[in-house]
């Protein structure tokens, strides 16, 4: 029976393309004991979405798993007998519901919080052009929080890149503790937002401007900066775009760079190729990994991205699903400056990544 696992494994990425093990059919079949909800199947398997609906269909055409007439996954008989076999469970959640599970409460701050919240409520919707998809006020503030606590925020020059979306380079603004802040974004509408609220309530050390973060910094961005924030995409081309990048506006060893980086969109095995790429290339060290910090609100333009396409069920998601990990790294003596073009067509969605 416990060759089940490997061969479904086997099977799924074959058509997929996505790198799998058979821990991960595991842990599908360990979150349909919790939930019948496909999207919640995702979050708490922690797969990308095209190997996650993969798997899902592969056992129910092997009878482990049905879907019901309410668009519900569950465990066939055959299917509770094959994890009573195999000794799989459903794994309890035992994070803090008061800071959601970041060990950072956005209530730590009320006045930051109440101000954010008030001011975020008009920002631009998420659209699919850029592959947006906002946080949650709670995550945008815990991030700053978060980043304050490394001393990582108090006169610093922070550069915040192609995030805003979040706000965070606004929310961190808005704390006026940095010594500057600048904001960069590919999005016209979200900088003329950030600009206007900066401008309204007399910020004068931070300032939005539009950039591509597919072309090469200008020499004044080069090296000029203690920390940077970003959320990239999870591509290869992107990864180099946003954090390659990024790094290459530190201005020295023991400056820091903050940004996400999902199980959703990429796998643990790409997740071992982005942190060889960190420490064997760029010359950084991963100091912080929080899994699941970062929440995202569902963006409207759900049902038109791959990821719906592809799901076994046709019920869109109601609740937090997709999450990522908040990232910390650090400069070490020698590290790498790159700022190469980029001008890989394939930017925002590969063979793991649906959600565009």
């Amino acid at each position: 029976m416990g060759s089940v696992l490997s061969d479904v494994a086997k099977v799924v990425q074959e058509k997929t393309q996505v790198r799998l093990h058979k821990r991960n059919i595991e842990r599908v079949i360990s979150a349909v004991m919790t939930t019948g909800d496909f999207w919640e199947i995702v979050d708490r398997s922690d797969l990308p979405v095209p190997a996650a609906s993969e798997i899902v269909k592969e056992l129910i055409s092997r009878e482990i798993l049905f879907v019901d007439d309410r668009d519900n996954i569950l465990l066939t008989q055959r299917g509770y007998d094959v994890a009573k076999e195999l000794g799989i469970y459903e794994i309890p959640d035992y994070s803090c519901q008061a800071c959601e599970g970041r060990g950072t409460p956005f209530y730590a701050d009320k006045e930051l919080y109440r101000t954010f919240v008030e001011l975020a409520k008009d920002r631009p919707k998420a659209i699919q052009d850029f592959d947006q998809g906002s946080v949650t006020p709670e995550t945008t503030v815990s991030r700053v929080l978060f980043i304050d606590s490394r001393g990582d925020l108090r006169g610093k020059d922070v550069i915040v890149m192609g995030a805003e979306d979040d706000l965070t380079g606004l929310a961190i603004a808005l704390t006026r503790k940095a010594n500057r802040v600048l904001i960069i974004d590919i999005d016209q509408r979200l900088i003329d937002f950030d600009n206007a609220i900066i401008k309204e309530l007399g910020i004068d050390n931070a300032e939005a401007m539009v950039w591509d973060l597919r072309n090469p910094y200008s020499e004044d961005l080069l090296q000029k900066f203690d920390i940077f924030i970003t959320d990239p995409p999870e591509t290869f081309a992107a990864f180099r775009a946003f954090i390659g990048r990024g790094i290459a506006t530190l201005r020295d060893e023991g400056c820091a760079g903050y940004f996400g980086l999902t199980l959703r969109d990429s796998s643990i095995f790409r997740w071992k190729e982005f942190q060889e790429t960190l420490l064997n290339e760029y010359g950084v060290v991963i100091t912080d990994i929080v899994q699941d910090f970062n929440d995202y609100m569902n963006w409207e333009y759900h049902p038109e991205t791959r990821a719906a396409q592809i799901a076994p069920v046709k019920r869109n998601p109601s609740g937090i699903w997709y999450r990522s990990a908040w990232y910390r790294i650090e400069t070490l003596p020698g590290f790498k400056v790159w700022n190469e073009p980029i001008s890989d067509d394939v930017f925002y969605l590969d063979e793991e990544g649906s959600t565009t």
